[in-house]
């Protein structure tokens, strides 16, 4: 499966579908979509397209109210590339794409440049000069320039629709569980392993520091979570915060990888984050704390236990 960056170097499509979105976090909404424009296409005999932008519109246009993302770059892509898609179409977004108007859009890269024969959008979406094209306007545009629009959604999940800003609020206020509904597989983090201070060597729950590339992190707390490394995902517990016990002054991402005493500074892990066992808090000693933590190990443990 290609990513491709310039539209120019594509070669021609046989009946070119393309599904058009920002698709953070790639969740169940999108992977209707996906699904929807990867049928059409066979349909036709023809290629599947996932259609992005990078990076996200808000970071440009608006970056001190952009949301955190859900996923990294490198995370999205890889995503898409396991959705079935044919390739996945990636535009560099900058001020002067911003202003491009949604009928340019479409006629300039949609249909010059790709011929596309479909379009798969989902019926929240907006794209164009200050956000003026939707649904309604590419159902337009596809009468006149001659490609289908087909609109998808909106998706619920027990009752609740889905959307990458409900995935968010629902993994900032820590019900992880709820947010995995959403997005069909837990939230996880992606980062390097780094050396931190070893705090929990010295109460008998040696630690893997983790520095997150990704940006939307759960409030403070403590959580049942699996580290998945190259060969396997292992059980854990990690704890998100300050570590008030210890005074520290810096956010920190540690991880208690269960029967493992491997070395794995530098490495790059993935964190799926299933559960919060509680909230971060401050205890008389590290004594203490790792009389907590060893209730904290019992419950990720039953929590753990019923997840596949």
């Amino acid at each position: 499966m290609q990513v491709i960056r310039d539209l120019n170097l594509i070669p021609s499509p046989v009946h070119p579908v393309v599904a058009l979105g920002n698709f953070d976090g790639v969740h169940r909404g999108h992977t209707a979509i996906l699904k929807a424009a990867i049928d059409r296409a066979r349909g036709a005999g023809g290629k599947s397209y996932a259609l992005t932008f990078d990076p996200l519109p808000a970071k440009v246009l608006t970056p001190q109210r952009a949301p955190q993302m859900l996923m990294t770059p490198q995370d999205k892509l890889d995503f898409l590339s396991q959705s079935g898609v044919d390739g996945v179409l990636v535009l560099h977004f900058d001020r002067a794409f911003s202003r491009v108007t949604p009928r340019d859009f479409v006629h300039d890269y949609l249909v010059v440049k790709l011929g596309v024969e479909a379009v798969v959008v989902g019926h929240s979406v907006s794209f164009g000069h200050k956000r003026a094209g939707n649904a309604a306007v590419m159902v337009q545009l596809g009468r006149e320039f001659g490609f289908e629009t087909i609109v998808v959604g909106p998706v619920k999940v027990d009752g609740i629709e889905v959307s990458s800003s409900k995935i968010r609020e629902f993994i900032l206020a820590g019900d992880l569980r709820a947010a995995a509904r959403l997005l069909g597989r837990p939230h996880f983090l992606r980062g390097t392993v780094v050396h931190g201070r070893e705090r929990g060597r010295t109460i008998g729950f040696p630690t893997a520091n983790l520095a997150a590339e990704t940006e939307c992190i759960p409030p403070d707390g403590v959580y049942a979570t699996r580290a998945v490394l190259a060969e396997g995902a292992y059980p854990s517990i990690t704890n998100i915060g300050m570590r008030p016990t210890f005074r520290e002054t810096a956010r920190s991402i540690e991880t208690h990888i269960f029967d493992f005493n491997r070395d794995l500074y530098g490495q790059t892990i993935k964190l799926e984050i299933i559960e919060r066992v509680r909230p971060e808090r401050k205890f008389e000693s590290g004594e203490a704390l790792g009389r907590q933590i060893a209730l904290d190990l019992s419950r990720a443990k039953e929590i753990l236990a019923d997840v596949n």
